[in-house]
């Protein structure tokens, strides 16, 4: 009944006839507009029909996307639960896991959007947790009145002492003196987080893992770090529910490049204010079968660049349809060569940055 009434919805908008709405179910599934039997060329942008521009295209895309949320996309669990914590940087977060990384000694303070219970406390809005000041792995569940819950992981950092291109002997390089254009998003991070025995497996998110963000440099006898930021996970986590919702079945992307450290991203040939190197920057494609390269996304029988472009295309679509706002960032398409497969840059940085195309 919810997709009927979301197809309808969508039928409001894009003028399905009722033959059309007869066939809402398999076609929700194949993720193509009831309507015009094009919702591959609406979604990715490429329809340039004056009846697909401004208000209304925007509103037929949402209301699409939540015709194939209602639908399970393909199976797909989304991850949220039934309440939202925003920290004090403004970042929400209404899924049933997720981490966040602190200094030593920071104060972290949550507002709920609904009184919550946590750590033997009563109900509250407001939750606040001192880190302790040595870094670790914490853990603790947030539970709302009707029984919803959050898994909350708290990772305290260790410091580095500033100017230091190592941590712990762990090699990093030599991060830019001064942010780019002064940009807060630019400075050098100060805490990193110690990749611990086990801990690659913590769950960032719903659907990603810390491992998938580490450095491939070699490390040394002790431990990696890595910085990862919490922005990024939530803007991938948006980007791959949207990429279900397109019919690309997948528990998550295949990370080719997540934290890089300076060191490593200068023997890439890559620019001093990479985002690779704050944490806030992934190099991503989709690969269900395993065999490390992007999936023929467009269908055409192919691996090859038009895969990231599909991809590429998608994401753009999202920030067009005004779901990036604080999520606002870099996006780049990458083809093929003898390295790599097709993929796509994905980063946050606080203004839009494109290129590929």
């Amino acid at each position: 009944m919810k997709l009927i009434l979301a197809l309808f919805l969508a039928n409001s908008i894009c003028g399905a006839s009722g033959d059309e709405l007869a066939q809402a179910p398999s076609q929700a599934e194949s993720g193509i507009c009831l309507s015009c039997n094009a919702f591959e060329r609406f979604y990715d942008g490429r329809d340039n029909t004056p009846a697909w521009t401004g208000w209304r295209r925007r509103k037929h895309f949402q209301a699409l996307l939540e015709v194939v949320r209602d639908a399970g996309s393909h199976g797909f669990d989304p991850g949220r639960t039934g309440f939202t914590v925003t920290t004090p940087g403004g970042v929400g977060i209404d899924y049933r896991e997720f981490t966040l990384f602190l200094r030593p000694g920071e104060t972290l303070s949550l507002t709920a959007s609904e009184p919550v219970a946590w750590q033997d406390e009563p109900a509250s809005m407001t939750l606040e947790w001192s880190a302790p000041d040595t870094p670790g792995h914490h853990h603790t569940t947030l539970t709302a009145e009707d029984g919803a819950q959050m898994s909350l992981h708290l990772v305290v950092m260790r410091a580095r002492n500033t100017g230091d291109s190592a941590i712990n002997g762990y090699r990093l390089g030599r991060y830019p003196d001064e942010p780019y254009l002064g940009l807060e998003t630019y400075r050098a991070p100060e805490y990193f987080v110690e990749v611990s025995p086990g801990i690659e497996a913590l769950p960032l998110s719903p659907h990603f893992r810390l491992g998938q963000f580490l450095c491939k440099q070699e490390g040394g006898d002790g431990p990696a770090y890595l910085v990862v930021s919490e922005r990024l996970v939530l803007k991938l986590e948006q980007i791959l529910e949207a990429a279900n919702a397109r019919g690309w079945r997948t528990e998550s992307f295949a990370v080719m490049s997540g934290y890089r450290t300076p060191d490593y991203n200068a023997g890439l040939g890559n620019g001093s204010y990479s985002r690779h190197i704050y944490g806030a920057a992934a190099d991503i494609f989709i690969d269900t079968d395993g065999d490390g390269v992007m999936d023929d996304l467009n269908g055409d029988g192919r691996h090859d660049r038009a895969d990231a472009s599909a991809l590429y295309d998608l994401v753009e679509e999202m920030a067009g349809a005004g779901h990036e706002s604080w999520l606002a960032g870099g996006l780049g398409e990458y083809g093929p060569n003898a390295r790599h497969g097709a993929f796509v840059h994905v980063d946050e940085r606080g203004f839009r940055a494109r290129w590929g195309r």
